[in-house]
């Protein structure tokens, strides 16, 4: 659909300047942009780009209004989330799947499906479980016996949610995900690995979204615990009994181990690791490649680990680095003959 730059900015309450009649019908990056399109720019230092730009419109902060001059504006205080919103107005979104159950779907007897739901083709809904009203199951994904999915949730193809597992409502799972595997938990015995039983579930709480290929594992006597509004990225391993507070945004590629506790509000960014059984605070930053080996007690940006170097520079530093221990001992003897 297409709005006028008048409608859009009435329906996204934002003061517009320019061309009223201007009719927007998409949105690109300033390098693809077309008449009818709109682009957004948080940044000074991006200004030169939608300049130059064929688009017709902008979404720009406040404080950035005076710069773009030929162009339709949309003045907002936070530019990417209008954007979003935009892309909704428009229609650009996917929209979910139709109701209905494809015939090569199997279904328990027993399952509960709400209204409106929409079911794959080869899904399997195994008996007791429960498919909230407005859901969509995509093509052969899994939902174990005794799972409950709440309502509006999408779980796009080959997602597997495992026993008992409980979903919220608004729920997205990405292609691959599997949520309620059983944890890693091993004893030795006699010079043997013997498995424990994982006796746990795992509880989603409402509008969290997981990646694709994301592993989210059961508790092995309690539950993992993911709070509402999280938002997860592709290949994240979240072991046994974490639990992760609300609004928290984790990057692709980050290990959590068993019995983790991650505040609300933070930020974990790509490859980064977290030991087990530690406890970070709310809004807590940890930058990319980071190592988390104790409690992170006080809000702030954390990191750790070498940045990239060339090669021989980083043989010279490394070398350096096996000295240090020596170096200090060195100091500390000094230190003490002056005393």
């Amino acid at each position: 659909m297409s709005l006028t730059l008048k409608q859009l900015a009435d329906a996204l309450h934002l003061e517009f300047r320019g061309d009223a009649g201007l009719v927007i019908d998409g949105v690109a990056s300033p390098g693809s942009a077309r008449v009818g399109d709109l682009c957004f720019v948080q940044q000074e230092k991006y200004l030169r780009s939608v300049l130059d730009s064929a688009c017709g419109a902008v979404i720009v902060p406040d404080s950035l209004g005076a710069n773009v001059p030929g162009k339709g504006l949309l003045l907002s205080p936070n530019p990417q989330y209008s954007l979003v919103q935009a892309i909704y107005l428009l229609g650009l979104e996917t929209p979910p799947p139709a109701p209905g159950i494809h015939p090569s779907a199997q279904i328990a007897a027993d399952a509960r499906l709400g209204e409106g739901v929409h079911i794959g083709a080869n899904a399997v809904i195994e008996g007791g479980a429960e498919i909230g009203a407005g859901s969509a199951v995509g093509a052969a994904a899994v939902v174990e016996s005794g799972a409950v999915i709440g309502h509006d949730c999408v779980l796009h193809s080959a997602v597997v949610v495992g026993r008992s597992v409980r979903l919220g409502n608004r729920c997205i799972l990405h292609s691959g995900a599997v949520i309620g595997a059983d944890g890693f938990g091993t004893v030795m015995q006699d010079g043997e690995w013997h498995r424990i039983p994982q006796l746990g579930g795992v509880v989603i709480e409402d509008d969290v979204e997981i990646g694709a290929n994301t592993t989210v594992d059961r508790g092995a006597l309690d539950d993992t615990i993911i709070e509402r509004g999280c938002k997860l990225d592709n290949l994240i391993q979240v072991a046994h009994n974490v639990r992760i507070g609300a609004h928290t945004v984790i990057s692709a590629c980050v290990g959590i181990a068993g019995s983790a506790v991650i505040g609300r509000y933070c930020k974990i960014a790509g490859g980064a690791g977290i030991l087990g059984h530690l406890t970070i605070a709310d809004h807590v930053t940890v930058t990319a490649m980071s190592m988390v080996t104790k409690d992170i007690k006080r809000p702030g940006v954390y990191s750790s680990g070498t940045p990239l170097l060339e090669n021989s520079r980083w043989h010279r530093a490394n070398v350096r680095y096996k000295g240090l221990d020596k170096l200090a001992q060195t100091v500390a003897r000094l230190d003490k003959s002056e005393d």
